[in-house]
């Protein structure tokens, strides 16, 4: 009865364990890099970031950066001593504005950011996503947008490290070289056509 016991209370844990160490949004493409994206202000006024969980072994933290006007916020949120939920005011945008996030590991001393062109190895190590609000885990939260961190440069691709929500923004997707070759040898063909048109008079 007691080996019953136990196996029953060590199923339980195991069986939690996940629950615990879960992604509030899991990153759809494991085992790849997150695509490179533009996190954009969607209104003017204050950008809240809260911290939805970690599951890193090195200690960090989180800022901005408006790209737009240069500001750049205090580091906030350390994931080893922050209670989930936690909320703070991370400075005021301008609509527009185009945003960045950086998590410094303290531990190590390496920043990794948003930005895939500021990391050494040229990898995005947040992966965003739009949130509609509603409910991660067992708080309610605003809309705005997600974002999942890697904070190692020899990641697994799973963007759970450090997971953060931040409130007036959104994911504008950055276009891949293809799409804006596309983009051009369109507009060159629009402007062939309208130039035959022409001299078609």
């Amino acid at each position: 009865m007691r080996h019953l016991s136990i196996a029953l209370a060590l199923a339980l844990f195991v069986g939690a364990a996940p629950a615990l160490l879960a992604d509030s949004i899991p990153y759809p493409n494991a085992g790849t890099p997150a695509p490179n994206v533009t996190l954009i202000a969607t209104a003017t006024g204050d950008i809240t970031g809260y911290f939805l969980g970690q599951s890193a072994g090195d200690d960090s933290v989180i800022r901005m950066v408006d790209v737009t006007t240069g500001y750049t916020s205090a580091y906030f949120l350390p994931n080893h001593t922050t209670a989930i939920g936690t909320s703070v005011n991370f400075g005021a945008v301008n609509e527009g504005d185009v945003l960045v996030f950086e998590l410094l590991d303290t531990t190590s001393g390496i920043q990794y950011s948003t930005d895939a062109a500021a990391n050494n190895d040229g990898y995005n190590h947040g992966y965003a996503t739009d949130f509609a609000g509603g409910v991660l885990g067992s708080e309610t939260y605003p809309a705005g947008t997600y974002i999942g961190f890697e904070d190692t440069s020899w990641f697994d691709y799973d963007y759970n490290d450090n997971q953060f929500l931040f409130t007036n923004t959104g994911v504008a997707p950055t276009p891949e070289p293809g799409s804006l070759i596309l983009l051009g040898t369109g507009m060159l063909g629009v402007a062939g056509v309208v130039r035959r048109k022409m001299f078609a008079k």
